[in-house]
């Protein structure tokens, strides 16, 4: 035979016609279309200083599955989904200042892979809309009011970028940027209590071998790659490798 894989990818990516009875996993074009978004959204997402600090010491492979699973029933797929309390699983992100501008850079994020994909732009709309009404449960407030005809809605902070309140031996990369007021109430909890350890820096010239035996262990999902100075300058995961082997294969 000598249709190519890539080929295959592309019909399985093709979304369903649109049906009475289709559901939104099945009109964006099913497991294939979840997976590759929830992939490409990821890297992404810990491409990004502004958000990325949230996911440090989090194994990106078992939170990408438990994404795919989540959606997949929120579009309305066939699913064994039992995780968490949406409130539950992100209580501790709120304790490290998660607000409404960190939640519309994710939401932004996820537009852009829906573009990348060529989703059409009526499913990216209902997409965004589903995110975007677990807004309230992620970050863990009482959900608001409905603004009264003719108000206009309070606006949320614009998607400015936000300085890592990072605590390790590894620098944010967007140190000196100017800080975000911090919220009324309580004082968030800092990062110093439940930072995981750096197990492990890279530098641009470390070769391929050691990264990828550093990311063949079960407690490491990315490793951060640091200068001459230790200034962190960008992360690497298994995802990467494979990507890089596949284009120079």
């Amino acid at each position: 035979m000598s249709e190519t894989l890539a080929n295959v990818f592309r019909r399985r990516h093709d979304a369903v016609p649109a049906t009475p009875n289709a559901s939104l996993y099945e009109r964006l074009g099913g497991e294939s279309t979840v997976n590759r978004a929830v992939d490409i959204f990821y890297r992404k997402v810990i491409a990004d200083p502004r958000v990325n600090y949230f996911f440090f010491g989090v194994n990106l492979s078992e939170q990408a599955a438990k994404q795919k699973s989540f959606l997949t029933m929120a579009f309305g797929g066939p699913h064994a989904y039992s995780g968490r309390d949406l409130r539950v699983s992100h209580a501790r992100l709120v304790g490290m200042g998660l607000r409404d501008q960190h939640f519309d850079i994710v939401l932004d994020h996820l537009r852009q892979t829906l573009a990348e994909l060529q989703v059409a732009e009526a499913l990216t709309g209902e997409v965004m809309a589903i995110c975007e009404s677990t807004r309230d449960d992620i970050l863990n407030r009482a959900p608001r009011e409905p603004a009264a005809p003719g108000n206009t809605p309070a606006t949320r902070p614009s998607a400015s970028p936000v300085p890592a309140p990072i605590t390790s031996s590894v620098p944010a990369a967007n140190a000196g940027a100017a800080a975000v007021p911090p919220a009324s109430g309580p004082r968030p909890a800092t990062l110093a209590g439940i930072l995981s350890p750096v197990r492990h820096r890279l530098t641009p010239t470390s070769t391929l071998q050691e990264a990828a035996e550093w990311l063949s262990r079960p407690d490491v999902a990315v490793l951060p790659v640091v200068d001459a100075d230790g200034r962190l300058i960008g992360l690497v995961t298994a995802a990467d490798l494979v990507r890089h082997l596949k284009q120079t294969s």
